[in-house]
């Protein structure tokens, strides 16, 4: 496992300890919580990432037909 791979996840453990916390402690809900702070991870990255971050990070998920239409500057 690489380093921003161990860094994201233990962005997501920290996470999913804040949401237990913020709960009250409940028991054997881990995985919800585990699976809830990787929803808000996503919708993060989602909200963070411009269409041309998302191609250089090999995302699918970028409007290409936006960026090949988008005005270049010095082009």
């Amino acid at each position: 496992m690489s380093g921003s791979e161990q860094d994201g996840e233990q962005a997501i453990r920290e996470r999913a300890y804040l949401i237990w916390k913020r709960e009250g402690c409940p028991n054997g809900r881990a995985l919800d919580h585990w699976v809830q702070a990787c929803i808000e991870k996503r919708e993060h990255q989602n909200e963070v990432l411009h269409d041309e971050e998302k191609v250089l990070a090999g995302r699918l998920d970028a409007n290409m037909p936006a960026l090949l239409t988008k005005d270049v500057q010095g082009g």
